[in-house]
């Protein structure tokens, strides 16, 4: 991967994170293949674009609130093909509050990306794989298990 080919990575990952804080999910679909997948830090999978953006515009106002507060930042960029890069990213959410919870907590996780180089130059994004690195919600519960490809 050249410094171009990164430059353009980074520029798409920075998109991305302004997009997901402004919480502007269509604009946002668009960095995404038509057909992409997207795991969940609850282990729910979409397997569109259009899944992804519908599932993630699910969210209650008052988180919405808070996504000024998300921050995200690239761990590493690598080649896998000179149209296909694996990429690492760590977010933190320090103070969320959930509808549901007594009092707001600190969150932090990793995401791993797979990135694909279209006809036009223009990378988007493959797929996707949220994890939570504590991994629990409040009261304990680890969310729904992953869901079938196909429904």
């Amino acid at each position: 991967m050249d410094e171009t080919d990164e430059r353009d990575v980074r520029r798409l990952l920075a998109e991305y994170t302004e997009l997901w804080i402004r919480h502007r999910m269509e604009e946002w679909g668009e960095l995404f293949t038509e057909e992409s997948d997207f795991i969940t830090h609850r282990g729910i999978r979409w397997t569109s674009r259009q899944q992804n953006v519908v599932g993630h515009q699910d969210v209650p106002e008052v988180v919405l609130a808070q996504k000024e507060n998300y921050a995200q930042e690239v761990v590493s960029i690598r080649s896998i093909t000179p149209d296909v890069a694996l990429v690492h990213t760590a977010w933190t959410w320090p103070g969320l509050r959930l509808p549901s919870a007594d009092a707001p907590e600190d969150r932090r996780g990793l995401v791993t990306l797979v990135l694909v180089r279209q006809r036009t130059g223009r990378w988007l994004i493959r797929a996707a794989h949220n994890t939570r690195q504590d991994g629990l919600d409040p009261g304990g519960a680890a969310g729904p298990v992953l869901a079938h490809p196909r429904g």
